[in-house]
């Protein structure tokens, strides 16, 4: 598929990439806001979803497209998962699986394998076709060019993690920033006001729960505020 929104995550990635190549093998180490994961967990957890993008996630299913990339993160978020061990939640799935994931590498086999993901799911992204109806479990059926959307907010705040954990500047590409302002938009039920004075990078950081509402902000807002964190 070719798309704008895969032009966005293909620079997006590359910009992952070009991110670790600047770190330390410490950097690595540090703990990130997302609860229970360093460095290196994050990284693990964004190669397993390169691979899961063109592998078990692009796989064509029967039936018509349910949901699209703002339907995608309108679900419960400890759910069960097909599957999956009844007796977890969604999180401590994906906890367990980022331990497996980092399988006790360092930061330079992360990085490298990373950077060859990223290069697999570029050049697969391209060879599937956006219509193709696909189903991530725990999720309806969406087309796979509205999955690959959906990646841009997940690619994106992740990178946006590592580079909180590691004292670097926050954001994301513009063109990334468009398509996870406009999923946003989506779950709020229309674009923020104005007054609240938030650049992209915010409202992404806010809108994720990555940064608590000032009380400014808040009454700006008005009613709206009660909807945030957007994500869940």
């Amino acid at each position: 598929m070719r798309s704008a929104e895969a032009d966005a995550l293909a620079v997006q990635f590359r910009e992952l990439v070009d991110l670790l190549a600047g770190l330390s093998d410490d950097d690595f180490a540090r703990s990130t806001r997302c609860p229970g994961w360093n460095v290196a967990e994050v990284v693990a957890h964004c190669e397993g979803m390169l691979h899961r993008l063109v592998g078990e996630n692009a796989r064509p299913v029967e039936g018509e497209a349910e949901i699209d990339r703002v339907g995608y993160y309108r679900y419960d978020p400890d759910g069960p998962r097909e599957g999956e061990d009844p007796a977890k939640t969604f999180s401590e799935v994906i906890r367990d699986r980022v331990i497996d994931e980092v399988d006790g590498r360092d930061g330079t086999a992360l990085r490298a394998s990373l950077a060859g993901a990223v290069e697999d799911a570029i050049a697969g992204v391209r060879d599937i076709p956006a219509e193709r109806v696909i189903k991530r479990s725990g999720h309806p059926r969406m087309t796979f060019g509205e999955f690959v959307a959906s990646r841009n907010l997940e690619f994106g705040v992740h990178t946006m993690d590592i580079e909180h954990a590691v004292g670097r500047p926050e954001g994301v590409n513009p063109a990334t920033a468009g398509v996870i302002v406009g999923i946003l938009d989506g779950l709020l039920g229309g674009a923020v006001p104005r007054s609240v004075g938030w650049d992209a990078t915010s409202y992404i950081l806010a809108g994720t729960g990555r940064r608590p509402i000032a009380a400014e902000e808040r009454a700006n807002l008005g009613a709206l505020a009660d909807r945030f964190p957007l994500l869940r």
